[in-house]
Order: structure tokens, then sequence, then C-alpha cells
């Protein structure tokens, strides 16, 4: 299982957008370049951060296999967490590049703290970049999971290589048996 600064990492990896949309909105304003590049190499960085650490969970954390009885897909929900985008824009004019950063950076912490609590796995924007799709799983015993996975779950009843990133969170690293 991930410690919990590598789950807040991962679940920070989904706001890169956001930091993407306050270089756009800053860049659109006329601000220097020197205050909104920041932004964008930060978005970028959690890019890269949300890659290695997908990587690196699926090549050094343990293995199981989890017997899927039933799924629902679980990345459609989008639309609930889009509203966050739309934050930097909401930003009154004439305030100075340091209250923004302030304002942002604590914008950020409540939302990482507030998605990483909930177990929100199922909306990250740069995994779904990357190819994952989230699926709600119910095991042969009857337990609720989050699956991430490359593939499409097509039919229930087959069994698929996993890693635990939460609780009650897993991200598959084989082949499924179909």
């Amino acid at each position: 299982m991930l410690s919990i600064i590598t789950k807040c990492l991962l679940v920070s990896t989904s706001l890169s957008p956001v930091l993407g949309t306050m270089a756009v909105n800053q860049y659109e304003r006329g601000e220097p370049w020197t205050s909104w590049t920041c932004w964008l190499a930060i978005a970028f960085l959690l890019v890269a951060l949300c890659w290695a650490l997908l990587k690196c969970a699926a090549k050094k954390a343990q293995k199981h296999t989890l017997f899927i009885q039933a799924f629902e897909r679980k990345d459609q929900e989008v639309l609930t967490f889009l509203f966050i985008y739309l934050l930097p824009f909401l930003r009154p004019g004439g305030s100075t590049f340091a209250s923004e950063c302030i304002t942002t950076v604590y914008i950020l912490v409540i939302i990482i703290l507030a998605i990483a609590h909930a177990g929100a796995f199922h909306f990250n924007p740069v995994m779904r970049l990357f190819g994952y799709r989230f699926y709600a799983v119910k095991t042969k015993h009857g337990v609720s999971n989050l699956l991430i996975s490359r593939e499409d779950l097509r039919r229930p009843g087959q069994e698929v290589q996993t890693v635990s990133l939460d609780w009650n969170v897993y991200l598959q690293v084989g082949d499924s048996d179909a």
C-alpha cells in the first residue's frame, strides 16, 4: 500500500490541469512570463510524478489476484469535478502575484485533502491521459473496490493481477485471464 504522502502526491497529480489553467489565465491577462511559467512547470512536474508513481507501484508493490464478480465504470463522473478547473478564473482582478499564490496553494491543499480523504481516485484526468480507466468492482466476497486498469473490462467473472494502492484501491498490473 502507498504511504499517506505518496497517496497525497498521487491525488495532487489530478490537479495539474488546474495549474495549467492558472498559467493560461495569467498569460491571457498579460502577466510577465515569470509569473505563469512556474505554474506550467509544476503542472508538467506533477504529470511526470503521476507516471513515475504508477510505474513504481506496478513494479515494487506486492501483487494480488482480484476476482471480479461485477463491475461498473467510474471515470464518467468527471463533470462533478470540472468546477475545480474554473477556480482560477473566479478571482477578482488586481490581486498581487503573492496573494494569488497563497490563495491557489490554499485552495489546492483543501481540494487534495478532500479528494484523498474521500478516496476519490477515480477522478484523475492525468491517469486517463495515460490510458487508465476506473472501475467500481465487486469481488466474489461482495467487497466493493476501485480498480484502475488500462484494459477494458468486458465481462464479470474474471481474475486480474493487481497491486494495492490503498485499502480498497487496486492498480491492474497484468493481463486479465480473458
